[in-house]
């Protein structure tokens, strides 16, 4: 027993301890919130366009959660591996401490949304500043999240293309090179979701069927409306924009934690869709009879999806 215990000791350790940023920063102070970035780098020599940027936004209902989560932490060094910047951010969370939520309360919801979009915005511009040092090819800057990370990345990618006045917090003309959304939605007050300019970022939608807390549909009253994935991708289908989705049948909430069992996917995806800048428009339904959603928060998704990425 004593070994065991041992043993577990020096695991959590190693989870703890070794697996570290490369870099640690404050990109902002926000209503004296002092908001920090972890940068994991590649180990290669940089190409002469410098690397590709992965951005992650952690996922926790805008009540909690922590961007340097031992699970995600591991994945963001074999993401580094594989070549990109990685960047894991902080952001102010502005559920915290309501009790309920409910089409009633979108204005609160609208509000939290808000926060975490200006702040990835804030720490967008603070990586293009700091894009020499960290060698990083500002138009290869890719946003993901889970959950409400989800959210944060498809509704800064939304809000920069309808001229959002929150987009101003932006470097002039920038524009992000890919959306990856684990158990997205989107916030609308003028009924469907709509790109003004017409050209969104390519985006890569991972969504389950049966997920109950970030609706797979939409949740609509009048104009306004908070859609799931299901209700965003036929925009991009129906307007020529480049997707890809991947329907996770009778999976629930726990697709907002895959990623790090998607990696070859993402890769995938950065190749074909943003280096090549491939037209591609893909819809994927994913499917284990076998399976059954999990009570979220109980059990983690490890071994659910994908599980010979490496």
């Amino acid at each position: 027993m004593r070994k065991i215990i041992v043993f577990f000791s020096l695991l959590l350790f190693s989870l703890f301890v070794f697996a570290q940023a490369d870099f640690t920063e404050e990109f902002a102070v926000k209503d004296t919130n002092h908001l920090l970035l972890d940068v994991y780098m590649p180990t290669v020599t940089p190409p002469d366009t410098g690397f590709p940027c992965f951005v992650y936004v952690f996922g926790g209902g805008f009540i909690g959660g922590r961007r340097d989560e031992p699970m995600m932490v591991k994945a963001f060094e074999k993401i580094a591996e594989r070549g990109y910047v990685v960047v894991a951010i902080d952001y102010r969370l502005g559920l915290k401490g309501v009790k309920s939520m409910g089409i009633s309360m979108v204005n609160t919801l609208e509000y939290a949304i808000r926060l975490a979009v200006e702040d990835l915005y804030s720490a967008t511009a603070y990586l293009c500043k700091n894009a020499p040092r960290f060698h990083i090819n500002t138009k290869e800057i890719m946003i993901s999240g889970g959950s409400a990370g989800a959210i944060t990345a498809l509704q800064a990618d939304y809000w920069l293309h309808n001229q959002h006045e929150t987009a101003k917090l932006l470097p002039a003309n920038f524009r992000y090179a890919a959306v990856i959304s684990y158990a997205g939605a989107i916030l609308s007050r003028n009924g469907k979701v709509k790109y003004a300019d017409g050209n969104p970022a390519p985006t890569l939608f991972y969504h389950g069927t049966e997920d109950q807390l970030v609706n797979y549909n939409q949740i609509a009253f009048a104009n306004i409306g908070f859609f799931g994935s299901n209700k965003i991708f036929p925009q991009f289908e129906k307007y020529g924009y480049s997707y890809r989705f991947k329907r996770m049948k009778n999976f629930g909430h726990e697709v907002a934690a895959i990623l790090p069992y998607t990696l070859d996917e993402i890769d995938e995806f950065y190749r074909d869709w943003v280096k090549a800048k491939h037209k591609y428009q893909v819809e994927e339904t994913w499917y284990d009879p076998d399976y059954k959603p999990i009570a979220w928060g109980r059990t983690k998704p490890s071994g659910l999806y994908n599980k010979n990425n490496k």
